[in-house]
């Protein structure tokens, strides 16, 4: 914002919104909403945010006065510049149609003699921001007809603004057709990312590297090992808990209450590469859950010092910190629990896409009762990554097993009994590392589409700048000055009314004097 109005091209003046013809605040102080009566079939009845969500161009509208509602109202002529000055202050749209609005817009009946409304309308986007500053900082912040009394117009040759409208727009199209192809480009690489990790599962990223190593301890032996670990790990723990109880038994008895997980029917399962298996969850992780202490019951919380991880965190795939917190008490008193780092939690329930999202703690956490926390200890620690892939992958599919009902839920059971195709310990390294490669790709070609986004936006911005200045297109000595059409237009309205106006012309002492706001908003 600046003190003096810059210099303009050849042929340019300034002239005072006002003066582009008539300026005139909408009349309807009742909303359709507040009296019924007022509703009706005869002209639209425009808002604020129908202006602020029709991109400069105003072709629908959902409500409609009667004859009763235009009574108290005013009619604007298609072709009117619509301003919010209330709610999304200072948005701008041309009406397409006859339509009535309430005191909260203003409308500019532009002599079209004199300014091409279209032309107009480009430039008050370029000083939304400006505008905007005029409003006080409160709920209902709003800005009145007197600051647009004030804003000064660089106004070309009429001719001119025709070929920079026409320019303008032809620009705008074709950023708008690359922005549309760009738009695509993130449900693509969802798509490329879902397809990676589908032939990671199916063997076909790494069907070469099989071909090259025949001879690698197949998936069984593995699985076989985990559950052996998984079995000597429990009983280690078991023994300690007794030994610390003081009831350790000779006959050993205690060692029949683990459970082995069930055998897994492989018969309705897809056929795998050579020397993989099927394993569920259950196979190869402790599964449980957290809750959530009472809210009400402040010693549950107060200085609470355990980091306690809600559904919501898991949007993100590691969670290394968290934004609420128990106390010990908790733990102790409820079912909350601990979870160890690394442990993988999977959301069985939550809002939007939250459901069957996947994510690893890096620090020790408890969680809510809507997280499964999935717990690969000793030699199940070493697939964990594949395990955490398997989820990414199979997200959507874990979701559908959730679907129908009022509030759709995964439980503990579908977790436990979710089945992993299972690779050699050696091919689940390769296929980590082809993965990385691969989404690592993705995540550049992502960050490439943020990048040139960016730069779209900030091009249109460029072309409404350059076209101000008066460098979008050339000009034509033969197009009649805009101060020139302004004086004929004076005389003529002079010598109908009989009467003397005031002068348009802008002068430096008017600036200096504080006649005009914007630009400069002075």
């Amino acid at each position: 914002m600046s003190d003096e109005l810059t210099e303009l091209p050849e042929g340019w003046c300034y002239i005072l919104l006002k003066n582009l013809g008539e300026l005139k605040r909408g009349k309807s102080k009742h909303r359709p909403r507040n009296d019924p009566k007022l509703y009706g079939d005869f002209v639209p009845f425009i808002q604020t945010g129908e202006v602020a969500r029709s991109g400069g161009r105003i072709s629908s509208f959902s409500k409609m006065y009667s004859e009763l509602g235009v009574q108290q109202s005013r009619i604007f002529p298609k072709g009117t510049i619509c301003i919010t000055i209330a709610a999304n202050i200072a948005d701008t749209g041309i009406l397409g149609f006859d339509a009535c609005f309430p005191d909260s817009i203003v409308g500019l009946i532009t002599d079209d003699r004199l300014a091409d409304s279209y032309f107009i309308e480009y430039f008050l986007r370029t000083i939304r921001e400006d505008l905007a500053q005029f409003a006080p900082a409160t709920a209902q912040a709003n800005i009145n007809i007197e600051i647009l009394n004030k804003v000064f117009v660089p106004l070309p040759p009429i001719q001119e603004q025709k070929r920079i409208v026409a320019k303008i727009e032809e620009l705008n199209d074709r950023t708008q057709k690359a922005k549309e192809a760009l738009e695509s480009i993130p449900q693509l690489c969802d798509r490329f990312r879902q397809s990676v990790l589908a032939a990671a599962f199916r063997g076909d990223l790494t069907a070469d590297w099989r071909e090259q190593n025949p001879d690698v301890e197949p998936a069984s032996v593995l699985l076989e090992r985990i559950k052996r670990d998984r079995r000597q790990r429990w009983e280690e723990e078991e023994f300690a808990k007794l030994k610390a109880s003081g009831t350790i038994r000779t006959d050993e008895k205690w060692k029949s209450r683990y459970k082995e997980p069930e055998t897994i029917n492989s018969f309705n399962l897809p056929e795998l590469p050579h020397a993989w298996s099927w394993a569920s969850v259950e196979h190869l992780a402790d599964v449980g859950t957290g809750a959530t202490p009472l809210r009400n019951e402040p010693k549950y919380y107060e200085n609470g010092i355990i980091p306690w991880i809600t559904s919501g965190a898991l949007n993100n795939l590691f969670i290394d910190k968290a934004e609420e917190f128990i106390t010990p008490i908790a733990i102790q008193e409820t079912n909350a629990k601990i979870f160890p780092k690394n442990t993988l939690l999977v959301a069985m329930y939550g809002e939007g896409k939250t459901r069957g999202k996947v994510a690893e703690l890096l620090i020790e956490a408890a969680t809510n009762q809507a997280c499964a926390a999935l717990i690969l200890g000793g030699l199940a620690s070493k697939i964990q990554p594949l395990v955490k892939l398997f989820f990414q992958k199979n997200y959507t599919d874990i979701r559908k097993l959730a679907s129908g009902g009022v509030q759709p839920n995964l439980n503990l059971s579908m977790i436990k009994s979710t089945f992993l195709p299972i690779p050699p310990l050696q091919e689940q390294v390769e296929i980590i590392q082809v993965v990385s490669r691969l989404m690592s790709m993705i995540e550049i070609v992502e960050k490439q589409y943020q990048y040139t986004g960016d730069k779209l936006h900030r091009l249109n911005q460029s072309i409404l700048a350059k076209a101000f200045r008066g460098e979008l297109v050339p000009q034509d000595p033969d197009d009649e000055p805009a101060s020139v059409l302004l004086e004929r237009i004076r005389a003529k309205r002079e010598k109908l009314n009989n009467s003397k106006p005031k002068s348009d012309r802008i002068s430096k002492r008017k600036i200096a004097e504080g006649q005009g706001v914007i630009p400069g908003l002075d």
